[in-house]
This record gives structure tokens, sequence and C-alpha cells, in this order.
């Protein structure tokens, strides 16, 4: 438990930080920059101490596409352009549905099924995105109905950051590869794919004030390739994805506190009650984890007898 909550706290102030980054340089070309190094000194890693050459079949070369552009290339793409115009706390807020994306990916995919208190934690968790939702809606033209299209985009890197990580929980349990391997060749490519993207899309990719650029790309490197996304590869194995994504609920509480203090961005009372909302959720949900792994438990004990 105490893993997922640190992993969650880290992964959150990384919202300040990317719009720090898209401050000196074009969105899709910092996430080309930040994954293309990222990914290369993972696979280097990878490639000296674990040896991920003999463990990739055809089929784990398959996931490793989708994982590229569904989990790294799109989701992220997505998020640094709605930076642009969403307060940082927003749009961690809403990416953080990813449990709901995660549960139906889940239920289809993975086969997996759920109690009824789990259904009620999710909704909790659910609901709680809708005050921020519903506030602020002050983007002019960009908004369209009920939704604006940065929170539309935010939206959609939500459902391919879910199905990105179903299709690296297939890979994990699929291969013997090192979460090294797994994560270090899926941003390598992720980021080429931005890249792409970048020379493609944005008509200049140049740096200001490269000394900063690259002091904040170094901490956030650290912070979410090299920390963050390999703890989530160990967890995957302990616990459901569902409940990881769950706790990634939890992220908004350290991106409002580093928002507030870089941007000055307050915490209004939809947020507030939507971080209740995300931990009352997450607490109904991890009160049945529990209870069902220790059921699992017992049951192995008696069938061992």
């Amino acid at each position: 438990m105490f893993l997922i909550l640190l992993m969650q706290l880290l992964y959150g102030c990384t919202f300040t930080i990317s719009k720090i980054l898209i401050s000196f340089a074009p969105p899709m070309f910092v996430i080309g920059i930040r994954m293309t190094i990222a990914g290369g000194l993972l696979t280097i890693l990878a490639y000296f101490f674990n040896k991920y050459r003999d463990r990739f079949d055809r089929r784990s070369w398959g996931y490793l596409a989708q994982v590229s552009f569904f989990g790294i290339c799109l989701p992220y793409l997505l998020r640094y352009w709605s930076l642009q115009f969403l307060p940082v706390i927003k749009t961690a807020i809403i990416y953080n549905m990813a449990p709901f994306g995660t549960f139906i990916f889940s239920y289809f995919l993975l086969k997996e099924r759920s109690s009824t208190r789990k259904w009620i934690g999710l909704s909790i968790g659910f609901t709680a995105i809708l005050p921020v939702l519903i506030a602020g809606r002050d983007l002019g033209a960009l908004a369209i109905g009920f939704l604006s299209w940065p929170e539309i985009a935010m939206l959609c890197a939500v459902m391919s950051f879910s199905y990105g990580w179903i299709v690296m929980k297939k890979l994990v349990l699929h291969s013997k590869a090192s979460p090294f391997a797994i994560n270090g060749i899926s941003m390598f490519f992720g980021g080429i794919c931005a890249l792409l993207a970048s020379g493609a899309f944005e008509v200049n990719q140049t740096i200001s004030n490269p000394s900063h650029f690259f002091m904040w790309l170094a901490l956030i490197i650290l912070i979410t390739n090299v920390i963050c996304y390999n703890m989530y590869a160990y967890l995957l194995s302990h616990y459901s994805a569902t409940l990881l994504s769950l706790a990634g609920l939890m992220a908004p509480v350290s991106a409002a506190i580093t928002s507030w203090y870089w941007f000055g961005e307050k915490l209004t009372p939809d947020i507030l009650l939507s971080a209740l909302l995300v931990l009352t959720g997450f607490g109904v949900f991890y009160y049945e984890e529990l209870k069902h792994a220790s059921e699992e438990f017992q049951k192995a004990i008696h069938d061992a007898k």
C-alpha cells in the first residue's frame, strides 16, 4: 500500500513539471525528446543487464507496439496539448479518470469481475470528475456543448492510457522480460512516434532556455520514466490493474499543491469536493480488494490441506 501511495504522490508532481516544460518548447517536441531519451536509457540498461533480446517473441512485439502508441505516444500528446489551456489540477483530475476506462477494458479483455462494493467505489471515483468538468468554463471558442476540446482530448487520453496499461499487463504475464526492457522499448518507440508527429504538425522545434528545460526534463524522466513506470509494472504482478488505476486518483493531491506553489492555482470548492470523493471511492474499492485477497488466501490454505 505504501508503494502505491508513494508512486501516485510522485506522479502527481509531474503534471506541474509538464506545464513548466511546455513553456520552453512545443508539446509534441517535448514528449518526443522526453520519451526517446528515457526509453533509450532504459533500453540500454536492459540490453546489458537483463538480456531482453532472448525473451520477446512475435506476440510480445505486437503488444509492445500497442503499448508504445496507446500507452505512451497518444495519451501524452493529448495531455500535453490540453495542458496549454487547462489548469494543472483540472488536467490531473481528468487524467486520473483512468480507473473507469481500465475497468471497462479489464472486464472485456482480462475477464476480471467485480463485486457490488467495487462498483460503488468506482462510481464514487467517477463522480469525482463531475464538479471540475462543470466548473470553470472559460475557454471561449474552444468549448463545444458541455465539454471543451481540451477536456475531450483529456478524456480520449484517459481511454488510450487505460487500454495501454491493459496491454502492458498482458505483456507482463506473457513475457518474462524485465520492466526495464518493456518500458524502455515502448517509451523509445513512443518518443520516435511523437517526434514524427512534431515534425508533421509543429512549425518550430526550438527550445528556449535550454539549461532550465533540461533540468526539468531530467527530473520528470527520473520521477516518471524511471521510478513510477517501473514501480507500476512491478505492482501489476501484485494488484489488479483497476486498483492501481484507482489509486491514481490520489495523484491530483500533489498536483494541486505543486500547481498552487508554482502557478498560483487556487484550490476551489469543486476541486476540494472532487478530492473528497476520490479518497472515498478509493477507500471503498481498496477495502473490497483486501477482502477478496484474504478470501483467496484462505481458500488456498484450505485446498492445500
